[in-house]
């Protein structure tokens, strides 16, 4: 039988040799293998350990995380941490000493090895084999976490740095306020509900980074519910090409109904003239039938602009996550933003983000280069208000009515599409006053998800 394996993790490799001097002048048959500490987790899953040996700092990271993340992949697996005395428990034992060569911290793993009984010491299945060649090798942001919310296997990802292993996200991810809270609030669906989150749009304001979110239950080998098994993808690039097709189809949008609405103000004067003319001839019926076809066509012309989303596809999403990814593509500079609540709701992701960015921009022409804008949450939808001159039109309603404009430079659209995108998902929109003086636009009957 082979002697069981000593984990030491420390930067340097050489610290080895120092801890295996000491077992062996401490008659203790153990071998001492190195890791580097943003490695613990996957060497775990492909090394057979009797003991993990941790010091109290190291690399940046802290001993009592790292052993906390380890315990949490094996229950059973005994920890030395040296150069503390603090108590942590009955599979982490503390040396107060920090020298790796000391009797007492070669002691304390002689008697961590007595019990070999854990499943850290047993050979690497192949499926921990699979497992920690997808955290190493993906580029994907692969994790699991526990029931608490700690991350217990972590990959080194482009935005989620390995000192979060063994802590939460809030601990250390460089996210902001509204970011960490919707992830939280997923996390404690999937492990106090059991339900999956599947394709979940993200982005963070602080990190400037589009994310799609996946997270599952994670259910152990007695089939209890323990953590939750995720995967988040940065889809930055794929979202700003989606951005600058989205901007042109609503330049093309925008051009085809001020077309159309010139077409039929002409075919209405025309109709009108060709009404005064008294005459039984059969050129006059052509041209009547001429005008039918042409306000026909027009009528298809609008109804084909106006719709947004032929295909519709209604998924589930963060009121936040996409006002974020909006603004975020506006390039406004003096105008401020505040999400003061936030909630799920279930709409098609591009009508969704049209209908904002349509909301957003005409609060901006309105109010200013620094107008104030407020998103939240409502119990059953959500508003978008501003700080500026309001609807000074009765009823306010008007504003959209197609081609109808305040500004001369402005088609008159914009308001109308917002409004036909709130229908086809089954929403209410309405207009009113703001707190703070300006226009609120209201949005009700909006579909949570299950």
């Amino acid at each position: 039988m082979s002697p069981p394996t000593v984990l030491l993790i420390a930067v340097d490799t050489a610290a080895g040799e120092q801890l295996q001097a000491a077992l062996e002048q401490a008659a203790i048959d153990a071998t001492v293998e190195t890791a580097k500490p943003e490695c613990v987790d996957t060497t775990l899953l492909r090394t057979a350990v009797g003991c993990l040996v941790v010091p109290v700092t190291c690399g940046g990271m802290a001993g009592g995380h790292i052993a906390e993340a380890a315990t949490g992949l094996y229950p059973n697996l005994p920890v030395i941490m040296y150069g503390s005395e603090a108590d942590r428990g009955e599979h982490i034992r503390t040396v107060a000493d920090d020298d790796l060569g000391s009797p007492e911290l070669a002691a304390a793993v002689g008697a961590a090895l007595e019990n070999r009984e854990t499943m850290a010491a047993r050979p690497a299945s192949r499926p921990e084999t699979i497992l920690a060649t997808m955290f190493e090798r993906y580029s994907e942001h692969l994790y699991v976490k526990d029931d608490d919310r700690h991350y217990l296997l972590l990959n080194d990802s482009s935005y989620a740095p390995p000192e979060l292993l063994g802590r939460r996200d809030e601990d250390g991810l460089p996210a902001g306020a509204t970011y960490l809270d919707a992830a939280r609030g997923d996390d404690l669906q999937v492990i106090n509900d059991g339900t999956d989150i599947l394709d979940v749009h993200e982005f963070s304001p602080s990190m400037g980074k589009h994310l799609r979110t996946s997270k599952i239950p994670w259910y152990d080998e007695t089939d209890e519910l323990v953590g939750l098994i995720g995967m988040t993808q940065d889809i930055t690039d794929q979202k700003e090409r989606e951005r600058l097709l989205r901007q042109q189809n609503e330049r093309l949008r925008k051009v085809a109904l001020l077309a159309a609405h010139e077409l039929r103000n002409e075919l209405q004067v025309s109709t009108g003239h060709l009404s005064q003319i008294e005459a039984d001839d059969e050129h006059i019926g052509a041209v009547e039938q001429s005008i039918e076809r042409l306000s026909s066509i027009v009528d298809k012309v609008v109804s084909l602009a106006s719709s947004d989303s032929p295909a519709f596809e209604p998924e589930q999403q963060w009121l936040s996550t996409v006002v974020w990814d909006v603004w975020s593509s506006l390039s406004l500079e003096a105008a401020s933003l505040e999400v003061t609540s936030d909630r799920r709701l279930l709409a098609d992701a591009e009508s969704m983000r049209l209908f904002l960015e349509i909301l957003l921009s005409n609060a901006v022409e309105h109010g200013g280069p620094d107008v104030a804008i407020r998103v939240g949450a409502t119990s059953s939808g959500f508003f978008v208000a501003d700080d500026g001159p309001g609807v000074d039109i009765s009823p306010p309603e008007r504003v959209f009515e197609a081609g109808y404009a305040s500004e001369k430079q402005n088609s008159g659209f914009g308001l109308y599409i917002a409004n036909r995108i709130a229908k086809e998902h089954g929403w209410s929109l309405s207009v009113d006053d703001s707190e703070d003086g300006g226009a609120r636009f209201t949005v009700t009957d909006v579909e949570r998800p299950d």
